[in-house]
């Protein structure tokens, strides 16, 4: 396989982790198929205190650095850069935790993946796993729906030497060809903080007839989100943890829970609309009886 003239819009979003985003851009450049494909790099640097944005453009000048103003989070962050890289018609658009670190073979992983698929039909979304930085277990990647009565529980893929196909993933590396992009678009603006925009992103495109595949073996590294300081750290007061279900990383928007629901849920989504108002209502029980997924 050759990858010469492949053209490939990365898109990442970065607040206040300027080590960890330097080293996952260090890692993107050095990817063993650099030479042979156009990369450009959308970065949005949502209102970083640590000096970030100017981080990267001293390290890494071609990278287009865009501003936000902290409010974004990973939706806002990803959907402005998916945005800008959107203006221009790259082959493929690949989405990039900023604290994901790719092995040397990731992306040559992602495309051989996508190739070989494409040539059994229609275009497909990419995805890798990533194992996490101390356990070396698997954290992320591809995502399977548990069942057909529990429609919103997804189930994590280990890795495979075989590409694997996948209902949905998470957004820590994927890889988007032109066509699925024109036909799918953007991350929807109906998720504004931290929840719900990747796994809705893969489920519509299950919907529209597009599959996705997770690519063999290990693609890279990434801490996995601690619970310490969160809804589920037990250590902190009940009414602690009910102040932090407000904050992006607690839990989702009554309004974009009900979105997500009503669009992936089915015939079930009713039940979830009473979970989100217990949710709302009695956030002692719901804190009681939520357990980290």
């Amino acid at each position: 396989m050759t990858n010469t003239n492949v053209s490939i819009a990365t898109i990442i979003t970065c607040h206040n982790r300027k080590e960890k985003t330097l080293t996952c851009l260090t890692k993107l450049m050095n990817q063993n198929v650099i030479n042979d494909i156009e990369l450009n790099v959308y970065l949005v640097d949502d209102g970083s205190t640590d000096g970030t944005g100017d981080a990267v453009k001293q390290n890494f000048p071609k990278v287009n650095v865009l501003r936000g103003d902290g409010t974004l989070y990973w939706n806002g962050g990803m959907r402005f850069a998916f945005f800008e890289a959107l203006k221009k018609d790259y082959d493929y658009y690949l989405w990039l935790n900023d604290d994901t670190f790719l092995h040397s073979d990731a992306i040559k992983l992602l495309l051989k993946t996508s190739n070989v698929k494409q040539q059994e039909g229609k275009d497909v979304i990419v995805t890798g796993t990533i194992i996490d930085i101390d356990t070396e277990k698997v954290n992320y990647g591809g995502r399977n729906i548990k069942s057909k009565f529990q429609p919103l529980k997804f189930i994590q893929l280990e890795s495979n030497t075989e590409p694997q196909q996948c209902d949905t993933f998470n957004g820590n590396v994927v890889l988007i060809p032109r066509n699925v992009k024109k036909e799918i678009g953007n991350i929807s603006s109906e998720y504004s903080k931290q929840h719900s925009g990747d796994l809705d992103y893969g489920l519509r495109a299950k919907y529209a007839g597009i599959n996705t595949w997770v690519a063999p073996g290990v693609i890279g590294k990434c801490s996995s989100n601690s619970i310490d300081g969160t809804i589920f750290d037990k250590s902190l007061s009940l009414k602690e943890r009910r102040k932090k279900m407000r904050t992006p990383q607690g839990v989702p928007p009554a309004k974009e829970w009900m979105v997500f629901t009503r669009r992936h849920a089915g015939f079930l989504w009713p039940i979830y609309w009473v979970r989100t108002m217990v949710r709302v209502l009695f956030p002692w029980t719901y804190l009681i009886i939520k357990k980290p997924q």
